[in-house]
């Protein structure tokens, strides 16, 4: 923060410093990077609001000290920590725990106190149905996959097939499709045999999954 007053400046001085101020704090949201202009025009305060509804850890101060003493500017700690801990009382709720769990985002352990219990409990019944809808994608796509290589194995059985009628093959060529026809179709037997277990797995998965759903 920049000291003095503001006495004196005209309207379109304190708009162009709001505007930068509001540039500032929207960088600081994705991305604790700090240029000159940044930190010379940092509310700090603000800045520790929005890394606490953002769920950040205290050690991000640290990464404003580095890139501001670069600037010869020093970060107001006591401010950032206040704005920090209003901005934590918005991130640190049953809701947003759910939600961030739900979403298979990450928890740092930030909450302060009584609300790391409430909030961590709500993550976790969030997080078991993100990694219940994982597991039931994850078995979707086996499934598909199983099909797809069923559909290259018929086509390939056809191709032999196609083969096997010619007239002018000779008896071991005859012999050998034959042999690779067999080969298939017991391929084919088998990955038949992994979908049905997987339709069975994905059965399972997704009552698991109805009874976490809210």
């Amino acid at each position: 923060m920049t000291g003095g007053s503001e006495t004196g400046l005209s309207f379109s001085a304190l708009l162009m410093k709001g505007l930068m101020l509001i540039a500032a704090v929207s960088v600081l949201a994705a991305c604790a990077s700090m240029d000159r202009e940044q930190c010379r025009v940092a509310d700090w305060r603000l800045i520790g609001y929005q890394d606490g509804v953002l769920g950040k850890s205290a050690a991000t101060i640290g990464e404003y000290h580095r890139d501001c003493a670069e600037h010869a500017v020093v970060p107001e700690l006591d401010a950032w920590r206040a704005g920090r801990d209003e901005g934590l009382q918005q991130y640190c709720t049953e809701d947003n725990g759910f939600r961030l769990g739900q979403a298979g985002r990450s928890y740092n352990g930030v909450c302060p106190g009584a609300s790391e219990t409430l909030f961590r409990s709500a993550y976790e019944d969030g997080r078991a149905i993100y990694l219940a809808r994982s597991l039931v994608s994850s078995t979707h796509s086996k499934i598909y996959k199983r099909r797809y290589e069923i559909d290259a194995l018929q086509e390939d059985k056809r191709d032999k097939l196609s083969a096997l009628v010619q007239n002018d093959l000779r008896s071991e060529q005859r012999v050998l499709l034959l042999y690779e026809i067999h080969e298939i179709e017991a391929e084919i037997d088998l990955v038949e045999h992994e979908i049905s277990d997987l339709e069975h797995d994905l059965a399972l998965q997704q009552a698991h999954l109805e009874q976490l759903t809210p």
